[in-house]
């Protein structure tokens, strides 16, 4: 029995229906996924649940946000502004700042940072991580000396650390203590993620090259580099959705800049209607970021790594 090409030609239109059918059926199950999880928050935020008071709706929280995005009048009332280059060229009238712009008492310009500081963090940590990690498979050495290290300070939970870093730094420095914590936690991870991304590449591989010759940086060029890059791809993943978080509860415990700032100002009026509400507006605008730029990252990469199954099968 022979195959021809009609055959082929078949079984391949046969693979793309199922791969359309499986496309459809993931994002019917993302959207019944946040109407259930919409259906669950309204049902605890309605007035027959004890958690009402606590939990806003989420239209409210919706509203709240955009109310407060390029304008806030609470925290124009409470003289907080994201515009300290401009603190000593204005006129105080009746202890009012009435010479700063609309949009310094917005939230954008705190997210903005937020965002740029966690990204600057995660590119540093990865650059580092990943440049210590490969090279440590040219030089064995390098992970004789790194490994001991990195083990040590990856047995202590990152949120014990940031502490420290914010002390160190202080309040002076909050850029600093944000992208030394971010960069300190990506770098770990990446380091350990190469590594462990090289030990899993199959030993027939391996030997396979090394059978046809290959030597130390051939190996590293075309086996070792080619198969940890889709591995090394979803441990960023992993590591870029860490560092919202861990971004922002920098934030919180000592900035006075940023997105947590903007939760530890709304949780001192957390007895006050719209305190809650400000709070969850802003741990939600967090949360949807992370998935947007994760799909984002997502495409990005099985862009560069089709040629792999790992590659192919990212996100699924």
């Amino acid at each position: 029995m022979t195959t021809t090409s009609t055959d082929v030609l078949k079984v391949r239109a046969a693979a793309r229906r199922d791969r359309r059918r499986r496309q459809v059926a993931n994002v019917i199950y993302l959207v019944l996924g946040i109407i259930l999880f919409l259906l669950f928050w309204q049902l605890l935020a309605a007035p027959i649940s004890s958690l009402f008071v606590l939990i806003p709706t989420p239209i409210a929280v919706v509203t709240h946000f955009g109310e407060n995005l390029l304008f806030s009048e609470p925290m124009m009332g409470r003289f907080i502004h994201a515009c300290p280059e401009l603190v000593q060229e204005v006129e105080f009238r009746r202890g009012r700042m009435s010479a700063l712009p609309d949009h310094c008492f917005g939230y954008v310009l705190h997210l903005l940072w937020t965002i740029r500081n966690i990204l600057a963090a995660v590119a540093l940590g990865t650059v580092i991580g990943l440049g210590v990690g490969l090279s440590s498979l040219l030089v064995p050495r390098i992970a004789d000396v790194v490994t001991p290290v990195a083990g040590f300070f990856g047995t202590l939970p990152i949120f014990m650390v940031a502490p420290f870093f914010v002390i160190w730094f202080g309040i002076e420095h909050p850029l600093l203590a944000t992208i030394g914590v971010v960069a300190f936690y990506t770098a770990l991870l990446m380091y350990f993620f190469s590594r462990r991304a090289a030990q899993n590449i199959p030993v027939e591989i391996i030997e396979a090259a090394l059978t046809r010759g290959g030597d130390r940086r051939t190996m590293f060029r075309w086996v070792y580099l080619r198969g940890t890059i889709p591995e090394i791809a979803g441990g960023l993943r992993i590591t870029l959705g860490g560092a919202w978080g861990l971004g922002t509860l920098v934030e919180v415990m000592g900035s006075q800049m940023g997105g947590g700032f903007l939760i530890r100002m709304w949780s001192h009026a957390a007895g006050l209607s719209e305190g809650p509400t400000g709070m969850v507006s802003l741990i939600l605008f967090f949360g949807v970021l992370a998935a947007v730029v994760d799909g984002i990252l997502v495409l990005v990469i099985r862009s560069f790594t089709g040629w792999s199954e790992a590659g192919r099968r990212l996100g699924l």
